[in-house]
């Protein structure tokens, strides 16, 4: 195949023991498997990726991921712009897995399987990413994925006073504008989860809805937080909530040590990481590289909690397309006092 002969080509240019022995194709994604000679490092072939990205005539840098179970190296590389992938045309004609219990459709990873996740079985979530990398058209997908749901509470942190707007009109949907109402919001959500536990102690078995905390941009409501009065709050929160039904994604484009802390990393850990301003900001929200080298346009990495990393292309909408769909489910058409 030209592309297996043409990767090993530059290899060998570079002299760098290792064959490529396999090549994929799935949309804009080609993946070039490598085995690796006897005493080879994977550092060998990270030193000179942006030649390699170069002599291939790649859109980007390529992620180069190691995959133990196949004894291979794999090169992700990146051969066109992004392939837009439709919510609602995904959701008309796919079914959710039957035994989620909060089910959500992100979208398709890079070997073209169609990508679901259930909010009651994995910790909360950790977002980042650069302006225009796609963070906040994820943030979008959470919400039209939470209207879908039956017996599901929506609260947003949105001090930006764009992306969720719009929302207000529905019943079940709650947002905070500023930093005090974002303390009072965190605060009320403690109380409720506190309240569900105590009737769960009591023996009452009550039907509780499910509430999902959606925080557009972290750093604005950190950087106003000098007493510290949010984060602690808000881990104080996400320690015991999801027992309680209470599930958080917590999002932001400066992925930094003073806005991401040790503890809310500890509290939120499984992570998403859309294309990132440098290395650093990556290691801020994956402990790992990679991230800087997507190519943005909802191109991101899904890191979970047992530390498995997945490359996904994320699904798109609109908000115009979500309020033309849902303004007619008079369940939660009036809007809340």
């Amino acid at each position: 195949m030209v592309e297996i002969n043409t990767l090993n080509n530059i290899l060998k240019s570079f002299k760098i023991k290792a064959e490529c022995v396999r090549y994929t194709k799935i949309r804009n994604i080609a993946l070039y498997d490598m085995l690796l000679e006897p005493l080879t490092r994977v550092q060998h072939i990270e030193k000179y990726v942006s030649e390699i990205a170069l002599a291939l005539k790649l859109k980007s840098v390529p992620v180069i991921r190691v995959i133990p179970e196949e004894g291979v190296v794999r090169l992700e590389a990146v051969e066109e712009a992004p392939h837009k992938i439709s919510f609602f045309d995904k959701m008309d004609n796919l079914a959710m897995p039957k035994d989620y219990n909060v089910p959500m459709y992100l979208g398709s990873s890079i070997y073209g399987k169609e990508v679901f996740t259930d909010l009651s079985r994995h910790p909360h979530t950790l977002v980042g990413g650069a302006t225009g990398s796609g963070k906040s058209v994820f943030l979008s997908l959470i919400m039209a994925n939470a209207l879908r749901l039956l017996n599901t509470d929506i609260f947003v942190i949105d001090t930006k006073r764009i992306e969720f707007e719009p929302y207000k009109i529905f019943g079940n949907v709650k947002v905070a504008n500023d930093y005090k109402e974002a303390i009072d919001m965190i605060e009320y959500l403690n109380k409720e989860m506190i309240c569900r536990y105590e009737m769960s102690s009591f023996g009452l078995d009550m039907q509780f809805n499910n509430i999902i905390l959606i925080i557009d941009e972290m750093a604005d409501i950190v950087l106003s937080d000098e007493e510290k009065v949010f984060s602690k709050s808000l881990c104080r929160l996400a320690q015991k909530c999801r027992s309680a039904g209470i599930y958080i994604v917590a999002a932001t484009q400066r992925p930094s040590v003073d806005i991401v802390s040790g503890a809310i990393k500890a509290n939120l850990s499984s992570r998403i990481a859309f294309q990132t301003a440098s290395h650093i900001d990556s290691k801020v929200i994956l402990d790992t590289v990679g991230a800087e080298d997507l190519v943005g346009s909802g191109d991101c990495i899904i890191r979970n909690y047992n530390n498995d990393f997945l490359r996904l292309q994320v699904a798109y909408t609109t908000a115009d397309e979500i309020l033309d769909r849902y303004s007619n489910f008079t369940f939660n058409l009036t809007r809340q006092k």
